[in-house]
């Protein structure tokens, strides 16, 4: 009889350490959750910035056109001086 008082502790034992393990695996799911979380957050985030950087991109080439033409209507102001000048020296 004195077997199966230890059989008994034993499976007692056993079930305690099967309900710890249990718990640590629900405390190691409640992380990855949390990380998994944490890493959508990121993403978004990266999105987010991506989608900033595309709007500068837009912007810098609004700006790079709006240069061109200045530069188009410098070079047309050059030719009408270059053209007074000539029509004063004559």
């Amino acid at each position: 009889m004195h077997n199966g008082k230890e059989f008994r502790d034993s499976l007692m034992g056993l079930k305690d350490s099967l309900m710890e393990f249990r718990g640590s695996l629900m405390g190691l799911k409640d992380s990855l959750m949390e990380f998994r979380d944490s890493l959508m957050e990121f993403r978004d985030s990266l999105m987010e910035f991506k989608d900033s950087l595309m709007e500068f991109r837009d912007s810098l080439m609004e700006f790079k056109g709006s240069l061109m033409e200045f530069r188009d209507s410098l070079m047309e102001l050059k030719d009408s001086l270059m053209e007074f000048k000539g029509s004063l020296s004559r």
